[in-house]
Parts: C-alpha cells; structure tokens; sequence
C-alpha cells in the first residue's frame, strides 16, 4: 500500500492481494479488540500455522488474510527503534538516518486530525505503569521517548491509532489512482531469455508488466522466489539459480513473566469475564477517555543494555494482563485474578534460520534460541525483571510472581518452555537484491517488505516495514522515471 500511494502518481500501477478480503466488521477497528479475531479458530481474517521449537513444542504463528497486511490486525505498538541499527541497515541501500526521519516526518503523526498518516497515540499509564516507570528511575533509567532506543530510558509506548480506531498503511490511501485486484494468486513470474520481467502467472491469467516489486512478506516473498528457483528445466529461467534465498530469517522471542497483585489494577484480567465492565469500558472509550481499549493491552516499556556493552539490547513492556498461553494456544486466555505481565524481547537476536519449500507448502523455521547467546541474554533480563519487581515501590503492591522459584533456579528451562514468536519475521532476501532493492542477475524485478532485513532496528517490525517502503519507492522512481520519458 505506501509504495503503491507512492508510484502511483508517475506508473500505471496494479497491486495483486491474494486476500479477497478488503475489510473487516466494525468492531475488529478497535485496537484492543482485534485480540477477537485471534480467539477465534476458524476465522477467515487471520491465517495460523504452527512453528515447532527444537524440543518439539509447537507454538501459534498468525498471518494477516487482509488487505494491509500485519499493519491492520496487529500494528498497534509503535516504535522507530535505534539510530545506530538504522544507519547500519541504510548504508547497504546507499540512503542514510536524514532521508529515514523525511519518510518518517511523511507518514507518521501524533496529530488526531491527520487524515493521511498513521497516527500516533501514547498508551494510558495506570498504578501500574507509574510504579514500574518510578521504580526504573530509581535505578537510574529515566523517562524518555519509547519511539526511540540508543539510551536507556523508560515511558509509555506509543500505540497506531486515531481517538477510536487503529491507524494503518490504508491512511495512506486517500486518492488512489492504482488498480487493486484481490483474491488473486501470483504463481510465477515471468522473464525473457535475458532476464528481464515481462510480467507474473497469476492462479487466473497472465498479467504483462515492465516491472515486477514482490511485498509477500518473509513467507510470502521467499515462497514466491523459492518455487522459481525449483521449477523443472524446461520451464524456467535459470537468472534465479545461484541466489541465496529463504536463508537467515529471524523472528523476536517473546517471553512473559507473570505477576498477580494484590489488589484490583484494571488489568484485563478483571475485565475480560465480567460484562459490565466490558460495557462501561467500551463506553469510557467511546467517551473520548484514554483507555486499554486504545492499544494491544502494552503501556508502558524501558530499553536497557543488559551485557553493558554500550548497545541496547533488550525492550521489556508491562502488559496488563497475565496469561497462561499467547493468544489462548494451551486452551485459556487471561488469568482469573488481578495481574499484569512483563514482556521481554531481545531486540538483536542471533538465532537465524530458514525457509524451505516441501511440495505445495514451506516449512518455516526460524530456529529460536539457536544461539546460546540469545539464551543468555533472556537469562539476563529474567533476573533484571525479577530484581526489579522485588524492588520498592511496585514491590508493595505484588501479590505473587508466577513460576517464581523456576526462573530462579532453571531460566533456561523457564525460557524454552514459554516463549512464543514475536510474529516479527525478517530476512530471507536481504542477500539476494542490490543497493536498489532489485533481484541479482534480472532487470525489473524488485523485493520490498520485510525480507530485505538483515537485522532489527527495533523490537517491532510495523514501521521498520513501512519506511523501507517509502525509502525504496523514493529510490525506484529516481532510478526508472527518466527511462520512461
């Protein structure tokens, strides 16, 4: 969608969705409440798959079936990340940190009556939030910008949404000028003897165009590419052969630790079985009141450099809500008493893995925790937390630390046997394009999402995706105008 707003206004320009699904029910708009869709095991707006650990423990992976992507079920938690990962990440694309924060100045707002940028909301702070920001400060981190993570600091997160509903990539859209065809599957892409595209096989016709930019997403990119490379000898064309595809993929792991209190909070705990407080929240909310319903449940976060080399390493969010499995894969959903939980994601981690293509389906495996390192550095923050929670004043109003006495005394068994995916997929294709985002050994065919990441710049992925995509359509139409003039 933002290159598509983007080319839009000098190429003809179609974007072929594989989802038929251009919207879904009003109430799924709601930040918080897009968790429904997620409960529901049938739904047709969320596809799931399982990842399967290395001691075998199967864990939930979900996938937009929307048009806009990740950006419209689950881009409520807001980040830009760090300045040093960024410049690392530009220098490779020739463009550098100023022409990142013009895209970001472009496309982001914290202004509610922006009608054409996804807006930015900070999370409400409840006694929660002020004890677990007022105890980070007395150990020295101090409250600062969570859009941002070269220096340790802590404050509240900022969430993708507008007054009432969740701001997306389809802000963006407000003159569109492009064709859209949905329910479409590209099957192929087609190239002459010299390897230049001429346009891709759809599940329906053949589509001719002068150039081809792939936007699949990790899975979808390198399942498109993989299935090329593999076609029988007499069909394809060999300019794919000797790329490194699907190679390298990484994904966050998102590990919890749960905390009950020892008196009520407004945590979702307290809410989620009992309608009345459903309604007067819904209510609050419609209100114009700051609310829970306004984010994914995450209010309030602190970056740390938890190894002390002079790098941030680790982002740890106060959620509020406990939980026994994410998004209900052990059957449940939130705890039955007052409670929160505190997520931890390594922002770098080193584990790296693959995508491989078995008949008509691909196995993706991200190798979680292949690298001791990560392992080590998730020990770190489960004693940082531990610490921190028994610290004064958020020490005077916890109840109970879940699981406790594992943590303490086998964290690596506590973490392999509770972490889940971070849903942050990227890499896969970052070894296969050029300086301009344009597949080695072809002409016209490009990859822009998240695969072209060779590393994180933040612990979330959503405007990581988006200011690649403004960055690459600035490059493409500089580099491909004055070849059609």
């Amino acid at each position: 969608m933002t290159i598509a707003n983007h080319l839009q206004k000098y190429f003809d320009v179609e974007v072929v969705e594989k989802s038929k699904f251009k919207k879904y029910p009003l109430i799924y708009k709601i930040p918080l409440l897009i968790g429904l869709l997620f409960r529901n095991k049938k739904t047709k707006y969320i596809s799931k798959r399982d990842f399967v650990l290395s001691d075998g423990r199967h864990i939930p992976f979900f996938e937009s079936n929307l048009l806009g992507g990740a950006s419209i079920i689950n881009g409520c938690v807001h980040m830009l990340g760090s300045k040093l990962q960024w410049e690392s990440i530009l220098n490779y694309f020739n463009t550098n940190y100023d022409e990142l924060l013009d895209s970001y100045g472009k496309l982001y707002s914290t202004n509610q009556k922006n009608n054409n940028k996804i807006n930015l909301t900070p999370a409400p702070q409840n006694i929660i939030d002020n004890l677990f920001l007022n105890t980070l400060n007395l150990k020295n981190i101090p409250v600062g910008d969570m859009d941002f993570s070269d220096i340790e600091a802590c404050g509240p997160i900022l969430n993708t949404t507008k007054k009432y509903f969740r701001s997306s990539v389809l802000s963006f859209i407000h003159n569109k000028l492009f064709k859209l065809i949905t329910g479409e599957i590209v099957e192929n892409i087609l190239f002459n003897k010299n390897g230049k595209v001429t346009g891709v096989k759809t599940n329906r016709r053949t589509i001719n165009s002068d150039y081809i930019i792939l936007s699949g997403g990790v899975i979808g990119t390198c399942d498109m590419l993989l299935r090329v490379q593999q076609e029988s000898d007499n069909q394809r064309n060999k300019v794919l052969d000797n790329l490194i595809i699907g190679s390298e993929i990484q994904d966050h792991t998102n590990l919890r630790i749960n905390v009950l209190t020892k008196n009520n909070i407004g945590s979702l705990n307290e809410i989620s079985n009992n309608f009345l407080k459903k309604l007067f929240l819904l209510l609050k909310h419609f209100s114009g009141r700051p609310t829970l319903m306004t984010g994914t449940g995450a209010t309030s976060a602190a970056h740390l450099d938890l190894n002390g080399d002079g790098v941030i390493d680790t982002r740890i969010q106060i959620v509020q809500f406990s939980e026994t499995g994410r998004h209900g894969s052990d059957g449940t959903f939130f705890g039955s008493k007052p409670g929160f939980s505190i997520s931890i994601t390594s922002i770098n981690p080193e584990s790296k893995g693959e995508i491989k293509i078995d008949g008509p389906n691909n196995i993706v495996n991200p190798k979680f925790l292949s690298s001791k390192n990560d392992i080590e550095l998730l020990k770190l923050a489960l004693k940082y937390c531990i610490k921190l929670l028994r610290s004064k004043p958020i020490s005077e109003h916890i109840l109970k630390i879940e699981d406790e006495y594992t943590m303490e005394n086998d964290a690596e068994k506590y973490i392999h046997s509770n972490i889940f995916s971070g849903h942050h997929l990227i890499g896969g294709t970052h070894d296969a394009i050029n300086s301009n985002f344009e597949v080695h050994n072809t002409e016209g065919l490009y990859v822009c999402d998240a695969s072209v990441f060779s590393k994180y710049a933040a612990s979330n992925i959503h405007s990581s995706v988006v200011l690649i995509a403004d960055i690459f359509s600035k490059k493409f139409i500089i580099n491909n105008l004055q070849k059609l003039i």
